[in-house]
């Protein structure tokens, strides 16, 4: 009987050390993941602002009446779907043909500055790491061409943004664009004391005919838009 106890007691203790070294290893593990797993993977956020829309059309072609707020809204789609494949997370001042004003905003040019001024406030307020003005450009004159970038002259991180995308125009777009990041003083509302990393694309001259031709093109507008993607990556590199 003394003997059978023994044997007893002696299995009793190998199991409760068994048991004891598995909790301390999944505890162990535990401790090892626990801190991966509480981590909150961000993304970076980027803001979208697709120039004009609804009562402000924007430029609007003398060649064939192509409006440059369509056009906007359209690039500016093109690139949200880029971004979004590639993990970033997008927002974007409008997604429809609209301003925004209060309703009793009496004429065009107060609802214009109204929406501009609701656009900005949007930046003001929004968490995104940067963001991204999209344009259209048309002047007097029909020899000018190329897109080209702007951005608040004081802005050290707004020029590294507006040089890398110039930088991608000129490689995936247009080799032959010889046009520089310009920094801007200009009284621009969503550029003025804005604290942000913005920058602005002109993606092209609707007053340049062979320009404008290439812009009402879809692929076109989807190589503008990977251009503008491959800048952004590269500011994130950097």
């Amino acid at each position: 009987m003394f003997i059978v106890i023994r044997k007893h007691n002696i299995l009793l203790v190998l199991l409760v050390l068994l048991l004891a070294v598995s909790i301390f290893g999944l505890t162990y593990a535990s401790g090892n993941t626990a801190p991966v797993s509480n981590i909150a993977y961000k993304p970076i956020k980027i803001m979208l602002d697709p120039g004009h829309g609804g009562e402000d059309p924007g430029a609007v072609s003398d060649y064939s009446g192509v409006r440059e707020k369509d056009l906007n809204l359209d690039v500016a789609f093109k690139l949200k779907t880029l971004l979004e494949e590639f993990g970033y997370e997008v927002v974007m001042t409008r997604e429809t043909d609209t301003l925004h004003y209060p309703d009793d905003t009496p004429g065009y040019t107060a609802k214009r500055r109204e929406d501009l001024n609701n656009r900005k406030r949007m930046m003001d307020e929004t968490d995104a790491n940067i963001i991204v003005s999209i344009h259209m450009n048309k002047f007097g004159q029909t020899k000018y061409f190329g897109a080209q970038t702007f951005y608040p002259v004081k802005s050290n991180d707004s020029k590294k943004l507006a040089d890398s995308i110039q930088n991608q125009i000129k490689q995936l777009v247009d080799p032959n664009n010889e046009r520089e990041p310009q920094g801007t003083k200009q009284e621009l509302i969503i550029l003025k004391n804005n604290a942000k990393t913005i920058c602005i694309v002109e993606c092209g001259f609707l007053s340049n005919q062979e320009e404008e031709k290439l812009l009402q093109d879809s692929d076109y507008r989807q190589k503008i838009a990977q251009a503008i993607k491959a800048g952004i990556d590269d500011y994130f590199k950097e």
